[in-house]
């Protein structure tokens, strides 16, 4: 069995990758949800809805914990790229976590413009 032999600092390797990609999360999130509301990239992706915001009612908070929890989530994936969801996925899971985000960011470029939400 091998194990990690390098240090990396996750914290900054996840903050500068949710900086660096942060727009794929937010389509991502926002077609999955059918949403036009707020959505926030830092170390968790909140949406939160406009009425929750103004009230700050945290029991409202929607919070993704992180991009690969995010894109190996089935519902989500699924609500976006239909029966294309798992053969993505499957994709991305053997690619190296730094090349994901490209992968992703080409499968949602194939996308029909999406609609405003209702």
């Amino acid at each position: 069995m091998s194990h990690v032999k390098t240090s990396k600092y996750w914290l900054q390797f996840e903050n500068d990758r949710n900086t660096h990609h942060g727009q794929i999360f937010i389509d991502l999130i926002k077609r999955a949800f059918r949403t036009d509301e707020v959505v926030m990239v830092g170390h968790h992706f909140v949406f939160e809805p406009q009425e929750a915001m103004q009230k700050l009612d945290l029991t409202q908070l929607n919070e993704i914990p992180s991009a690969d929890t995010l894109l190996f989530d089935h519902e989500i994936m699924t609500a976006v790229f239909g029966d294309a969801a798992v053969p993505l996925m499957v994709e991305m899971a053997r690619a190296p976590c730094t090349t994901r985000d490209d992968i992703i960011a080409a499968a949602l470029a194939k996308l029909p413009v999406m609609e405003k939400a209702a």
